[in-house]
C-alpha cells in the first residue's frame, strides 16, 4: 500500500478516537492525534531504506510500534513543561498525559500501517518471529483502492468532526 492509503486508514481508524476526545472536551488532544496518525502512517516503510532489514520485517510488527510508542512517549514526557509553554491549549494536560497519549498515538499509528498492509496479498507477520503472516488479499498495494482509502479516511473524519463540532 502506498502512503496514501495508509494515511487513508490511519483517518478512517483514528475518527471514533477523534470523536471520543472532541465530545469530551479534549479537541485538542484529538486535532493532535490526526496530526500524529497521517504524518506518522507510512512510518514502518523506512524499512524500504534501510540496509539488511528486510521490507515488511521487523518495522512491521507489534512490537516495534510497542518500542517507538515508548521511544516517543519519554521524550515527550520530559519535553511536556516546554511543549505546554509553545502550545498554551496543552498546557491543561500533566507531562505524563501528553507523553502517554503522544506515544500510544505513534504506536497506534502504526498498528494502523499493519492493517493497511493486511489487505494486501503480500501480508503481514504481525508477531514475528512468533506466528505466521496474515493476509486477507484485497487488492494489490499498487491498486486504486489507495485513493479510495484515502477519500474514505477524509470523509469518516470529517464527518466525525462535523458532528463532534456541532
Amino acid at each position: 500500500m502506498y502512503r496514501i492509503g495508509h494515511q487513508g486508514v490511519n483517518l478512517l481508524l483514528f475518527a471514533p478516537a477523534f470523536a471520543a476526545l472532541a465530545l469530551s472536551g479534549h479537541a485538542v488532544l484529538g486535532l493532535v492525534g490526526v496530526v500524529v496518525v497521517f504524518s506518522t502512517a507510512s512510518m514502518p516503510d523506512i524499512d524500504i531504506r534501510l540496509p539488511l532489514v528486510s521490507h515488511r520485517g521487523i518495522t512491521h510488527t507489534v512490537w516495534a510500534a510497542g518500542a517507538l510508542g515508548v521511544a516517543v512517549a519519554i521524550p515527550v514526557y520530559y519535553a511536556g513543561t516546554a511543549i505546554a509553554s509553545s502550545v498554551p491549549e496543552l498546557a491543561v494536560y500533566d507531562p505524563v498525559v501528553l507523553g502517554s497519549y503522544t506515544g500510544g498515538v505513534v504506536a497506534f499509528s502504526m498498528l494502523g500501517h499493519l492493517v493497511g498492509d493486511l489487505l494486501t496479498p503480500m501480508g503481514i507477520r504481525p508477531f514475528a518471529p512468533l506466528g505466521r503472516s496474515y493476509s486477507l488479499g484485497l487488492w494489490t498495494a499498487d491498486s486504486i483502492a489507495n485513493k479510495a482509502l484515502f477519500g474514505l479516511g477524509v470523509v469518516v473524519l470529517g464527518g466525525t468532526a462535523g458532528v463532534a463540532f456541532l
